[in-house]
């Protein structure tokens, strides 16, 4: 439970509930010119005088890729190397039960703080909690590589039944009267897609580690990989904002285990910092689980889980950022198998320092083609030596056991026009069926023809050394020709990336949110934008597909702070080989998530989900449903 609000934002999320941190998964969904009230409490943060982001450029986020065709700068790393948990069963609750989860009244027309976007020109120094929505990005919390053993289900598959289940994260759900407690959605994938009932699992589900509390935000960010390779996929859910005792902002991870019958009566694994043989220390707002991401990244044939903890202490340095890596075994993830990474461990480029964020967005996938995951991570308050610029991309090479084979470290530190290189989404992919795994960095807050925060996506190319020096690179935004619209102040174009191959060609494609999409005259209503990957060529414009809430067969309407695209995902809901965009809507109402069907030039489907389409009541305004989605 949290219980001191402040209301820092960020380009990608806003954080108004926490102590000393906006609310993770409140959308926007006012007017997004108009400032946020500020919460009443009984203690006020003040950031400190002279913080590292005070310094920061006309924005105070990180400006990242611009042009960088001319050569991105690319430090190769070579570095000298210097109690078992007990498991629960956990009772969800299907929705076709008569009775609400646990016998619980659920609370109705809760209200919920709702960030909105700003206006001004400069936003309140530090973006203190760092917490901006896991989109994986995330939030990256994307699943992009399974190479487990033969037996081994594919991400989301719950119930091992070869068909891709779907979670939905709703961490604004009112639980138990407790605002923002958090929740999460599953309802098995079929023949036409996403069942019409789901299971909802919370924490006061029986099993489930923790109780929900105002704030948890259980269902911030997921993840689904085989940890334990039996053959039914596992899920990972956060709640960042967990208190551990009487330590607010600390964090807590919970693991799923999927069966024959998904996750329900299935059991489950709760990690935290203040877990028996867990590295590190519990510490006050350093929201551990803030990103999750899932895949090999140890080469030994099971699923490993990738926890970011951004705000976290290392080296001594507040807010510099550390991961933890939960090694995969065939008896699922256990707290001593998990290592801590961080700038301080061999062969991760750079060292900490305050406001680093390491492990903010976080994606996994085979960069350099040698058959096990890498893992990439944007480190976004990272400064550059010399340069007033901030953020880079680390790329760490499996096998990583204590620490990476090795690694690539890219900034934008010699690149005119740069301001810096730092991925507020990431998403990794075969955008150009090659052996090589190639990194989609969402730059949404780079100004665009003379207009801030409008967004730029960079796309970078694998090759057998990795990202090397003379990597290929394409850069996209609402100026390239093939792209509709045009760049706006705030758009926040890439602001979420998913991949997936959506038309079946071999080759995946990639899905772009822009959240603050002003369609018409009507402020952050929000759009997406599909871009097909090309055997020879990657990424193209040829063929885009363009959604928003006004496109003939998209259902819903036009209106200001829906959001649509907020979030974005990728996931095969019916089992037919192809994937389909998801695009998550989370301040329409209660949320929405819609999935698509598309193929080049074509959009074929759309169908709109909300709770009620799932098996449930109507939610309520705040619920942020699809705030975390499937990659």
């Amino acid at each position: 439970m949290i219980g001191r609000p402040l209301n820092h934002d960020h380009d990608n999320g806003f954080i108004t509930t926490s102590s000393d941190m906006p609310a993770l998964h409140r959308p926007v969904t006012g007017a997004p010119d108009r400032p946020l009230p500020r919460l009443t409490c009984d203690k006020q943060f003040q950031p400190s005088i002279g913080s590292p982001l005070d310094t920061l450029h006309d924005r105070d986020q990180v400006e990242t890729i611009t042009w960088i065709t001319c050569g991105v700068i690319v430090w190769r790393g070579h570095f000298p190397h210097s109690g078992p948990h007990l498991r629960h069963k956990v009772r969800a609750t299907p929705s076709s039960h008569p009775e609400p989860p646990c016998g619980r009244s659920e609370v109705k027309g809760s209200q919920a703080v709702m960030a909105e976007e700003k206006a001004s020109k400069r936003r309140p120094r530090v973006w203190y909690a760092a917490v901006a929505l896991l989109v994986c990005t995330a939030a990256a919390t994307a699943a992009v590589l399974t190479a487990g053993s033969g037996g081994a289900a594919a991400p989301y598959d719950l119930n091992g039944d070869g068909t891709p289940d779907l979670v939905v994260g709703l961490p604004g759900n009112s639980v138990g009267g407790h605002p923002r407690a958090g929740s999460v959605v599953i309802a098995n994938g079929t023949s036409t897609g996403p069942a019409s009932t789901s299971v909802r699992i919370d924490q006061d589900s029986p099993g489930v580690g923790g109780a929900s509390e105002t704030d948890d935000g259980f269902g911030q960010s997921v993840a689904s990989c085989d940890f334990d390779a039996d053959g039914y996929a596992d899920l990972a859910v956060s709640s960042p904002l967990e208190m551990m005792g009487t330590t607010e902002g600390a964090g807590l991870l919970s693991v799923h285990y999927g069966g024959s019958g998904g996750i329900y009566n299935g059991t489950t694994e709760t990690f935290s910092e203040d877990t028996a043989d867990y590295p590190g220390t519990v510490g006050w707002d350093e929201v551990f689980a803030y990103s999750l991401a899932a895949g090999d990244v140890d080469g030994d044939g099971y699923c490993d889980l990738v926890v970011g903890q951004p705000l976290d202490l290392a080296g001594g340095e507040s807010n510099a950022g550390t991961i933890k890596l939960m090694h995969g075994t065939a008896s699922g993830l256990n707290a001593a198998d998990t290592v801590q990474l961080d700038q301080n461990t061999p062969n991760v480029p750079g060292g900490p320092e305050t406001e680093d964020r390491f492990g903010e967005r976080m994606a996994v996938g085979d960069v350099n083609g040698d058959g096990i995951g890498d893992l990439v991570v944007a480190t976004i308050g990272e400064q550059i030596p010399g340069s007033s610029d901030r953020g880079s991309l680390h790329v760490l090479y499996g096998p990583i056991e204590d620490a990476p084979a090795d690694s690539d470290y890219v900034d934008s530190g010699n690149v005119t026009g740069i301001g810096a290189f730092a991925g507020s989404a990431l998403a990794v992919g075969h955008f150009n069926d090659d052996a090589y795994a190639d990194v989609a960095v969402g730059v949404s807050d780079e100004q665009v023809g003379g207009k801030g925060a409008a967004g730029r996506l960079a796309v970078l190319y694998g090759g057998s050394h990795g990202m090397s020096a003379n990597s290929r690179v394409k850069l996209f935004d609402q100026d390239t020709p093939g792209i509709a619209g045009g760049p706006e102040t705030e758009d926040y174009f890439a602001a979420s990336l998913a991949g997936g191959d959506f038309d079946g060609d071999g080759v995946d494609d990639l899905v772009v949110g822009m959240r603050s999409e002003a369609i018409g005259s009507v402020k952050g209503s929000g759009a997406a934008l599909v871009l097909f990957g090309n055997a020879t060529g990657g990424i193209t414009t040829k063929g885009a597909v363009w959604v928003d809430q006004d496109t003939a067969g998209v259902p819903g309407v036009v209106s200001e702070g829906d959001h649509f695209g907020w979030t974005v995902g990728a996931l095969d809901t019916d089992g037919n080989g192809r994937g389909e965009p998801l695009v998550g809507s989370p301040g329409n109402g209660a949320g929405t998530v819609t999935v698509l069907k598309v193929r080049p030039g074509t959009l074929e489907s759309a169908k709109a989900l909300a709770e009620a389409d799932l098996g449930w009541t109507a939610g309520s305004d705040g619920d942020a449903f699809g705030i975390a989605l499937p990659h």
